[in-house]
């Protein structure tokens, strides 16, 4: 399982957790020590969220990357094949 799966996995268990206590909250009302855990579940998929982000950006990126790397290294070899000829 890559990186970025993992925190996509991670996102999906904090989202359905947070929204247990969004209900509990609605339902019944916490007292502080759940609205202490609640609130440390919202940061924490905040922050999940802001890596997986980054994490699918830098893969983007490489992938740009990528075909130019190869256009460059096909330009290299008809140059080469060019000149032993």
């Amino acid at each position: 399982m890559s990186y970025t799966e993992v925190l996509e996995r991670k996102s999906e268990i904090l989202k359905k957790t947070v929204e247990h206590w969004i209900l509990k909250e609605n339902r019944d009302g916490l007292n502080r020590q759940e609205a202490h855990i609640y609130r440390n579940m919202l940061k924490e998929l905040h922050q999940n969220e802001q890596e997986l982000n980054g994490v699918k950006n830098e893969e983007v990126i490489k992938r740009q990357e990528e075909p130019e790397s190869a256009e460059t290294a096909e330009a290299s070899e008809r140059r080469t094949a060019v000149g032993n000829v």
